[in-house]
C-alpha cells in the first residue's frame, strides 16, 4: 500500500470514527499533496509524497519556534501533535549512531571532501528519506573537522 492510500485509508476512519483532530491534520496532508501533484503534473510517486510530508514537519517546527517565543503553549502542543501524527507516514529513521557510520563510509569513498555541499549531497542522495538533514548536517560537519585536524 502506498503513503498515498495508506493517508487516504486513514482519512476515511477517521470521518468514520468523528476523530475532528485527525481529520483536520489529514485534510492538511491531503491539500499539500494534492497541490504537489498539480504542480507537478503527475501523479505522486511515495519519494514525493515523503517530501511533501517533511515540508509540512518542518514548517510546523518553524512554527513551534515562533511560538514559544511568543509563550503560546496551545499552539505548540497543537503543532507538535500534527508533528506526530504526520511522522506516522514517514519511513523509518536511522538512529545517530548507524547514520554515523554510513555517513563515515561514505566520506571514506568520496575523493574531495574539502566541499562541504558536494559531501551533504551525495550524502543524502545515499540516505534518500532515511535520516533528518539537520543531524547528517551536523556530523558531517564533526567528521569532516575530525579529518581536517
Amino acid at each position: 500500500m502506498s503513503i498515498l492510500e495508506q493517508i487516504a485509508s486513514d482519512f476515511q476512519q477517521a470521518l468514520k470514527d468523528r476523530d475532528m483532530g485527525r481529520i483536520g491534520i489529514l485534510r492538511l496532508i491531503n491539500a499539500a499533496t494534492k497541490n504537489e501533484r498539480i504542480k507537478k503534473m503527475a501523479d505522486l510517486t511515495d519519494e514525493d509524497v515523503i517530501k511533501v510530508l517533511k515540508s509540512e514537519i518542518k514548517k510546523r517546527k518553524e512554527a513551534i519556534v515562533d511560538y514559544t517565543k511568543g509563550a503560546r503553549q496551545d499552539l505548540i502542543d497543537k503543532e507538535q501533535a500534527e508533528i506526530v501524527a504526520i511522522e506516522k507516514y514517514l519511513p523509518q529513521q536511522m538512529g545517530e549512531d548507524e547514520l554515523r557510520s554510513k555517513i563515515a563510509a561514505i566520506i571514506e569513498a568520496l575523493e574531495e571532501k574539502d566541499n562541504i555541499g558536494k559531501v551533504m549531497g551525495k550524502v543524502m542522495a545515499e540516505l534518500k528519506g532515511q535520516a533528518d538533514g539537520t543531524l547528517v548536517k551536523k556530523i558531517v560537519e564533526e567528521l569532516l573537522n575530525k579529518e581536517k585536524n
